[in-house]
């Protein structure tokens, strides 16, 4: 037996390790020797610890699995706070479980996103202000907790066969799309400076996503982050991409407007709001009029030929590139 392979000696191997041979004549030895009797009280030894260590890790396992099934039960009752709690007794049986920090993000974020609508629609200012504050340190602790998430995944070794690598897989999938939403809120919500590391983790995301509607979602997500953090110059790339594939899209020819107005009006730019009444003018004629934000792109439209002698140009449409496999 080798010390460590997780196997019980045997009441026979062990009764054996007690009746050494004598070295004169062949005959049994009445009695053990010394160096016997330390190689026998060695290998129990060993044993007991493999024991040992069997029975922690069955226990482990135990916390684990109820952990792990009792806080996915409270995320389905929105039950955010017992998510939490039930994830962190599984993360201190074993920090080293990704699966549990990727859900504990997830708890994280959505109970973030229940106390910011909630306090947005608060008529106490005080309220609101605690609601605001509470539901931007969920977002924050959300995207500390899927980072570390995707840095336990990336540390896994891999699998041992298919499904164990298909599992991985998914694990691995599941920790960055937390991760890129978390990021998106964090972003938009608590520190816009944050924008290049919230494009990164989108950006890690998309690379190894390969669903087509999931990829699109994920891409509009990430130039929306760009929008409301207000770096309209990386919003405006995002926005232009999602145009390569479709060029009526209403929200990328709606929100390429929009950044382009802001673009100019921070450098004082004609040339931008000459791009910004063209790409406005291309969504006005395309959004139906039951479009919320048709008339305040005309007023814009109107405001830049008012103010800055500024018109809408004919364009031509370029044709829709394919999206690569």
């Amino acid at each position: 037996m080798s010390p460590g392979n997780g196997r019980r000696l045997t009441l026979d191997e062990i009764r054996k390790l007690g009746s050494g041979s004598n070295s004169g004549g062949g005959t049994k030895s009445s009695g053990e020797s010394g160096s016997d009797k330390a190689k026998r009280e060695e290998l129990m030894k060993k044993n007991a610890e493999i024991e040992e260590k069997n029975k922690k890790a069955g226990e482990v396992n135990e916390v684990l699995g109820r952990t792990f099934k009792a806080g996915q039960a409270a995320m389905a009752a929105k039950n955010y706070d017992e998510a939490i709690k039930q994830f962190d007794e599984g993360i201190a049986a074993d920090p080293e479980q990704a699966v549990l920090f990727t859900r504990k993000a997830d708890a994280y974020r959505m109970r973030g996103v229940d106390r910011f609508n909630a306090a947005i629609q608060s008529k106490d200012a005080a309220a609101k202000t605690s609601g605001l504050d509470t539901a931007k340190q969920d977002f924050k602790q959300s995207a500390e907790v899927a980072t570390k998430a995707v840095e336990l995944v990336k540390k896994e070794t891999a699998g041992a066969d298919a499904a164990a690598q298909t599992a991985q897989s998914q694990r691995k999938l599941a920790a960055l799309l937390s991760r890129a939403e978390s990021m998106r809120l964090f972003v938009s919500k608590v520190d816009q400076t944050q924008a290049d590391a919230g494009m990164s983790a989108y950006q890690e995301y998309l690379a190894a996503e390969t669903d087509a509607v999931r990829k699109t979602k994920a891409e509009r997500d990430a130039a929306q982050m760009l929008f409301d953090a207000n770096a309209f110059d990386k919003a405006l790339v995002a926005y232009q991409k999602i145009l390569e594939v479709n060029p009526d899209d209403l929200e990328a020819l709606l929100k390429s407007g929009l950044a382009l107005f802001n673009i100019g009006a921070m450098n004082t730019d004609k040339a931008k709001y000459q791009e910004a009444a063209n790409y406005l003018q291309r969504y006005v004629e395309k959004a139906p009029d039951t479009d919320t934000n048709k008339a305040d792109a005309r007023a814009i439209i109107d405001n830049l030929k008012d103010q800055e002698n500024v018109k809408p140009e004919k364009t031509t449409t370029t044709p829709a590139r394919r999206r690569r496999p």
